[in-house]
């Protein structure tokens, strides 16, 4: 059964943040969260990846067996969010500023 992204990661936003290094001028941030569906059921194996629109720079990470994911050490900028598995459509979060 095919489930629709919207309701998945609706939940999985809300879920996530940004966290940015505190230095006197911080150079890099991290995003993180936990992935989990419309009922609340965490999502291990979801392939989570930002791309840094102002360079075209990807990261990945893969959700572990608690829904969990963190990209660490990115550079400040622009990023566009996207997040897939298997069975859900994909998601795209674009506008993050990190």
């Amino acid at each position: 059964m095919v489930r629709t992204a919207a309701c998945v990661l609706a939940v999985f936003l809300a879920g996530s943040f940004v966290q940015a290094t505190v230095w006197a001028q911080a150079t890099t941030a991290q995003i993180s969260g936990t992935v989990k569906d419309q009922t609340g059921a965490v999502l291990p194996g979801v392939e989570v990846s930002v791309t840094q629109t102002a360079t075209g720079a990807k990261r990945t990470a893969v959700s572990n067996e608690t829904g969990n994911y963190v990209l660490a050490s990115l550079p400040l900028g622009p990023y566009i969010l996207e997040a897939s598995v298997p069975g859900f459509k994909m998601y795209v979060q674009t506008g993050i500023v990190l």
